[in-house]
């Protein structure tokens, strides 16, 4: 941790004490306008990626996002499925049908 310029006088870190006297009653010199600003900046654009959407915190929404994606995940997994040999005799089924309705018409 650094001292303040009043803790350091009278001797410490080898100035001496009329140096160290000195050094502690020099003005201490303001940062220029262009930190300032840049800092204010620096903050404001922290302050704005904090913010969170639809007033929650980040992390909670993409955590939610990521529950919601594993459980449509596992329920995409869980539904049922067509073999091929279903859809096959479902198919078969329908020509037969067809047949059947065309014979019956006199087609």
């Amino acid at each position: 941790m650094r001292k303040k310029r009043d803790e350091i006088g009278d001797g410490a870190e080898g100035l001496g004490p009329e140096l160290g006297r000195l050094w502690a009653s020099a003005p201490v010199p303001k940062a220029p306008s262009w930190f300032a600003a840049r800092t204010m900046a620096r903050l404001r654009r922290e302050e704005d990626s904090r913010k969170s959407w639809f007033g929650m915190p980040k992390w909670v929404l993409i955590g939610t996002g990521l529950a919601l994606l594993a459980l449509g995940w596992f329920r995409w997994e869980s539904q049922p499925t067509i073999r091929d040999a279903e859809v096959y005799a479902a198919l078969n089924a329908l020509v037969e049908e067809d047949r059947e309705s065309r014979w019956w018409a006199g087609l």
